[in-house]
Formats: C-alpha cells, sequence, structure tokens
C-alpha cells in the first residue's frame, strides 16, 4: 500500500481532539477540505480499527506510525470503547453496505473545523523539482508538507476516549 497522508492527534481536552492532516505523497493530490464534514468519523474509526487490530507501524521514519501506549492497552480501549457496535457494523465487509454510523454524525460530532491548507502549493510543485529529484529530496520534517489543521468536539468524551495525544499514523485511505 502507498501512504498518502500522515494523521496525527496533537492534543485532546474531554471531548475535544486537534490534530492535523499532512499530504506525504504527491500521488495523494488533495487535502480534505470544508466539505470533507466526515472526516472526524473517518479519523475516529481508522483510528480504533488500528488499535483493535494492532495496525499501527511504529518507526522513525516519515510515514511510520506512533501510538503512546503498549499495543494490549490499545487493544483494551477499542474492546471497551462506546461505539464499538457502530464502528465494527461500519467495517463489517461482509455486510451490506449501510451508514449507520454517518447517519448519526450530528448525535456523534458537536462541532468540526478545518483550517486553511499549509504548505501550498507543496514544495514538489516547484519549477523544476521532478527533473532531477531522489529520494533525498524529500524533507524527513513533516513540517514542511502540506497540512490541514482540524479540531473537532465530540458530544461525549467517551466517543474520543480512543484518541490519545501523541498518536500518528500514515495512511492511503480518505479524501476519495
Amino acid at each position: 500500500m502507498t501512504v498518502l497522508y500522515r494523521i496525527s492527534i496533537d492534543d485532546k481536552t474531554d471531548a475535544t481532539v486537534r490534530g492535523r492532516f499532512h499530504m506525504i505523497n504527491p500521488d495523494a493530490g488533495i487535502l480534505p477540505g470544508e466539505d470533507d464534514d466526515l472526516l472526524p468519523l473517518e479519523i475516529m474509526i481508522d483510528a480504533w480499527r488500528r488499535m483493535k487490530h494492532g495496525s499501527f507501524f511504529v518507526g522513525d521514519g516519515l510515514g511510520d506510525d506512533r501510538l503512546p501506549m503498549p499495543f494490549e492497552q490499545a487493544a483494551t480501549i477499542a474492546d471497551e470503547h462506546e461505539l464499538r457496535d457502530a464502528f465494527e457494523k461500519e467495517l463489517d465487509d461482509g455486510a451490506e453496505p449501510d451508514e449507520y454510523l454517518f447517519d448519526r454524525f450530528d448525535e456523534i460530532i458537536e462541532s468540526a473545523e478545518l483550517s486553511e491548507p499549509q504548505n501550498m502549493p507543496p514544495f514538489w510543485d516547484a519549477a523544476g523539482f521532478w527533473d532531477a529529484a531522489t529520494d533525498d529530496d524529500f524533507p524527513e520534517d513533516i513540517d514542511a508538507y502540506p497540512y490541514i489543521e482540524f479540531t473537532f468536539t465530540a458530544r461525549d468524551a467517551r466517543y474520543v476516549a480512543h484518541l490519545a495525544r501523541g498518536t500518528h499514523w500514515a495512511t492511503a485511505q480518505y479524501c476519495d
């Protein structure tokens, strides 16, 4: 799987989560915009799934993940999560397509905001960049890449209990 994005949870206070959504691969093409109103639920589900199944690939590289707790603790948090049944139903590949969780957006999310894109246009759009670009031309510093900041508040702090400050993960999902 090609990694396109990196999501980070930078802060969580009660039911409010703040983070960044970085585009770390030119193939991604786009960042979420203000019309991507389901982004908070997508982040919540993706983090929960990774915690439940131990799908954090921890390392020090740009596309590696970080989980600031032992995998066993993460799995326990996922198993005891307030929305576990709804998340499982949403992720069941064998089930009929179901928008149950997304239809409940207003019951789950109180507010959500996305910033304007930062670091745009991306460095790889500079004239001549691709003429001689190598892997060394891609910065290791995540802050050099395009990103948006997100803030969302759940109606109940238990809904975001699994989103721990300092967690980040790389993914190919979102923005499709």
